[in-house]
């Protein structure tokens, strides 16, 4: 597979409790790869695929809202599982211990690219 690669913004525009999405192609699949980039709780910049692991579906379904209210966790708007920012692990909800799939973030003269 080819590696694809996006812009996603300045490095200074990513703030805490901000997430960042960027389409990435489709999967062999044919189904959409939409990436979330964010800082987690140590300010690292990270990414993962906006797929939640217990059903084939965004974890924001469209709607943009990825964080848990209190900004500690990605959350599923599907069936509320809670997935950890640092790595991804989902917390609580059906597909607990399970984790997002990664993606790789590269930051470059301060602007922010993800792929897969």
């Amino acid at each position: 597979m080819t590696a694809v690669e996006a812009y996603v913004c300045r490095e200074s525009e990513l703030g805490a409790r901000t997430v960042r999405t960027a389409a990435l192609g489709h999967d062999e699949e044919g189904r959409p790869v939409e990436a979330m980039v964010l800082r987690d709780a140590r300010g690292v910049i990270v990414a993962y695929r906006n797929l939640c692991r217990h059903l084939p579906v965004p974890l924001d379904g469209g709607t943009g809202e990825l964080l848990s209210e209190d900004g500690a966790h990605l959350v599923c708007g599907t069936h509320g599982a809670l997935y950890r920012l640092g790595d991804g692990t989902c917390v609580d909800g059906p597909c607990e211990g399970m984790a997002l799939e990664p993606l790789v973030v590269r930051v470059q003269a301060g602007e922010i690219y993800v792929a897969r």
